[in-house]
Formats: C-alpha cells, structure tokens, sequence
C-alpha cells in the first residue's frame, strides 16, 4: 500500500473529494447488483466491493446518484474490455472521526498520472464484461483512488479518477458494496466501397469512411478529430466526394482538407470540434476518391484512419480488385501469325458475374487508360497481334460478387485488318473473362481469327486450263475450215455461170 508523506503527494491530493462520483458524471441508474445499507456504527472489521458499471457517455439524460445499485437501467451501451485499479489511501484513516471532516474537499483530478512508485500497488479489477460490469474487492474499509487503467483502442476518452470509502453514507446508513458508474466517450471507424460503375483503369474508386462522434463529459472537449486515408500507390488521390451527418453535408467551415503524397486528411477546425460535440454519438460519412492507374497484383488493399483526443484507431482493410486483357488476333489459315491494324471496342456484360461463355454485352464501349493517355475506347492489335487492355474491374471485398477472381466483359471487333474480312451481327462480339492480376507474359485471355477477304480469280495456267485452250483453239480451227469450204463452193459456182 501507499502513504503520501511527500508534500508533492499531499497536494496532489488536498481537497480530494470520496464523494466526487457524481461530479465526475460516474453515477447512474442500474439494477445490475443493488445492497441494503447497514445502521449504527462503522464496522471497522469488515471487507467491501466496488462494483463497476462501465457504460458510454449517457446523451441527453443527467446521471442518477445510486451507489446502491437499484435504480433504472443505464441508457447508455456498456463497454467492455476496461481494466480499474483501486488504490487505498492510507494516510486517510476511516476510523478517525476527524478524516471524516474534510473528506467533500478532496479533488482526484490528475492523481492517476503520478509516477507508479507514488500510488504504490494497487488492487487490480479484471476487465469488463459485455454488460461493463467489473467488481473490485477491497480487504478493509478505507478510501480507496480508483483509477482507469487500461481500455480498448475505440475508448477516446476515459474516466476521470474517483475515490471511494468503504463504507459509504448512504440514506442514513452505511454500503459497503458501492456501485459506480464511471463513463467513457468512444469512437468508431468502418470502411467500405461505393459500387463501382466506372469500369475501366483510369476510373475513381470511392471509399466511404464512417466515424463515430464521441460523447464528451458537459465539461470536457475534443482535443482533435482527423480523418485520413492513406491510399496504394496504385491509386492517384482525387480528394473527397463528400462529408455528411444524418445524410446532410457538413459545413465546410468546420474543417480542412489537405493531401499530402498519398495520403488525404480532412481536419476539424476549432469551430468544427465545438460543433461535434453537438453531433454525439453521430456518425459522420467522409468519402474519399482515388484515381485506379496500375493493375500490379489486381489486389489494391486500403484501410482509413481517425485520430480523436489523440487516440488514433485504424478501420477495416477493403480491397478493390482489378486485371488486363490480352487477346492475340491472328489469320484463321496461319494461327501463328499475329494481325497488326484490328480494332476492338470492350463492353461490359449483362451479367458480369455468370457464365462467361454466354456472355451479352450491355452499354457503350468502355474508356480505358493506357499509359497515362486519359481514356481510349478502341483498341488495335500491334505488329505481333496483340490487343492490350491495360484494367477493367473485377470485384471488390464490399459489394457482390465480394472478392470474385473473374467478371465477365465482351469483346467487339468493329475494324479487321486490311484484306480479311469484319466480323458483322453477333459473330462480331467476343466474350472473354477478366481474371485479377496481369496475364502472365507470352499467354493471352482469348484469341480471335480472320478470314481473308474474296477476290476475283486469276487466268488459269495449269493442266485444266491448257485442255481449255486446246479445245478452244480447236473451235477456232474448226470455223476457220468450215468458212474456206464455203468461200470455195461460191467461187465453183460462179465459174459455172
């Protein structure tokens, strides 16, 4: 145990109150562990508790005195996973009317921070349960300094130190059982993923960030509320979409926006955190956007970050998934060979997410960037037959189908090479299935033939043709003979004549 024989202790400590548990906004209705007080004199035999209500910050309804613990139930939500570490203040001896006197004079405030070696050891509680419930017990009457020693990452602001003596007046008797209610202002952070509709690399990504406003004591403030989202590399930041509370915007003289490298931060000003704690246990809904530039893995994971009274928690990693498109366009009578100069347009499917074989093209061409071009929507195969389409979305880990390894998109081809022939109706339309990460080099999605073009055909000059030939010189010879013949019989008969 502790004594404060240091004059440094003992002012730590004057005017620290044992009855300060409402002032610090610790007491409330509960009817999870109640006891009858006891009459006539301090029994300075007996043992006690501390009973531990650990509960939110109540909004809108004032704290209820009840060490007594049968009052109406806490409104507020019970935090669990908070440890307490009860003191005894030896210096204070219950048994000697005259402690009594100055004990309303005592103030707790900042005793907690004093060096370890100050407070001595302590009496240790186990955490709360889900309800916040904790027991302290205490092996004698005294006062007892009961600080909040540890709590989980979402608590932003813990309780203020109290003391308690055991036993404790109440209602012209004695607890020895006390029930106390010390609050905790706490946030939150989720993230999740707007459905994407723009489809191609070069498209924005939208990640709404939600954040719980903390409920403060009326006294206490917030000493800083940052929201920010540090994106992958793969995606260039393109600012923030939208802040709202209950869906209306926030006024945008309540905070800053700053980007910095890859990171996007929105700040509330001094007016800003005076506004939120109005706003408590609100959520607010900051959307942030980036730019998908470069497909790498496919797999772009991000998570947000808010900083609140300097306790900084970190949300949930979501993932955007993303692939290329390699097609090889060859002649249909030599498969080796790659066609330069085909034209392809791609289209998303009408269902993205079924059999790909099947797959019906819906909406106008898609734009894709390629190479920090901004956008094109038809593709032409190179000197080797390749049609490169540098990123088109797969899934995400939000929206279904969560994290599918495929989407369904089609092909059309709307210009052959020159000499071969343009796919017309469906024939023209290829589906294909974009698979995340980058086709693997020398290995393509889908390969798609031509056929030559017809031409008129050439004079004949093998076997067959020299047979026509014969047979037509032939002819020739034939009507040559027939008209000497007749030129002869009209000389004949003229001679006669």
């Amino acid at each position: 145990m502790f004594e404060f024989r240091s004059t440094w202790g003992k002012r730590a400590l004057a005017g620290m109150g044992a009855l300060t548990l409402a002032a610090a906004g610790m007491l409330g209705g509960s009817a999870a562990a109640s006891a009858a007080p006891s009459f006539g004199n301090i029994d300075e035999t007996a043992d006690g508790s501390i009973i531990i209500h650990k509960h939110k910050h109540q909004v809108g309804t004032d704290a209820v005195q009840n060490p007594a613990g049968d009052g109406a139930a806490i409104p507020s939500a019970g935090i669990a996973g908070v440890v307490f570490t009860a003191f005894r203040i030896t210096d204070l001896d219950l048994t000697d009317p005259a402690v009594w006197d100055n004990l309303d004079q005592l103030d707790p405030a900042g005793v907690c921070d004093l060096p370890d070696n100050t407070l001595g050891t302590g009496i240790v509680s186990a955490a709360t349960d889900a309800d916040g419930l904790t027991t302290i017990d205490v092996p004698t009457i005294g006062a007892y300094l009961v600080c909040e020693t540890s709590a989980p990452d979402d608590v932003v602001e813990r309780a203020l130190p109290f003391v308690v003596t055991i036993p404790f007046p109440w209602q012209d008797g004695w607890l020895y059982d006390v029930n106390v209610y010390p609050k905790n202002g706490t946030s939150s952070i989720t993230k999740t993923i707007t459905p994407q509709t723009e489809l191609g690399l070069g498209s924005v990504v939208s990640f709404p960030v939600t954040t719980e406003v903390p409920a403060v004591r009326p006294d206490g403030s917030l000493a800083n509320y940052v929201i920010s989202d540090t994106l992958d590399p793969r995606l260039t930041p393109a600012g923030i979409a939208s802040i709202t509370v209950d869906g209306v915007a926030v006024p945008a003289t309540y905070y800053d926006v700053d980007t910095a490298g890859q990171t996007i931060s929105v700040t509330f000003n001094a007016d800003g955190l005076e506004w939120l704690k109005s706003q408590a246990q609100k959520k607010i809904i900051t959307t942030f956007k980036g730019t998908v530039v470069e497909v790498g893995s496919g797999t772009i994971t991000n998570e947000a970050v808010v900083l609140v009274n300097d306790h900084e928690l970190t949300s949930n990693e979501v993932t955007t998934n993303w692939g290329d498109v390699k097609v090889l366009k060859t002649d249909v009578s030599t498969p080796a060979v790659g066609l330069a100069g085909a034209e392809f347009e791609v289209y998303n499917a009408v269902a993205p997410y079924g059999d790909c074989a099947a797959a019906v093209s819906t909406g106008t061409a898609l734009s894709v960037e390629t190479a920090g071009d901004g956008g094109q929507t038809v593709f032409t195969s190179n000197a080797a037959g390749l049609v490169y389409i540098s990123g088109l979305f797969v899934s995400d880990s939000v929206n279904p189908v969560i994290n599918a390894t495929e989407r369904c998109y089609v092909l059309k081809e709307i210009k052959a090479p020159a000499g071969f022939i343009t796919p017309t109706g469906t024939a023209a339309f290829t589906p294909v299935a974009v698979k995340t990460g980058m086709t693997a080099e020398g290995t393509y999605d889908v390969t798609i033939a031509n056929t030559q073009q017809d031409v008129p055909e050439l004079p004949l000059t093998g076997a067959n043709g020299q047979m026509i030939m014969i047979a037509g010189g032939s002819a020739v010879l034939l009507i040559s003979v027939g008209l000497v013949l007749v030129n002869r019989r009209r000389a004949s008969a003229s001679d006669k004549v």
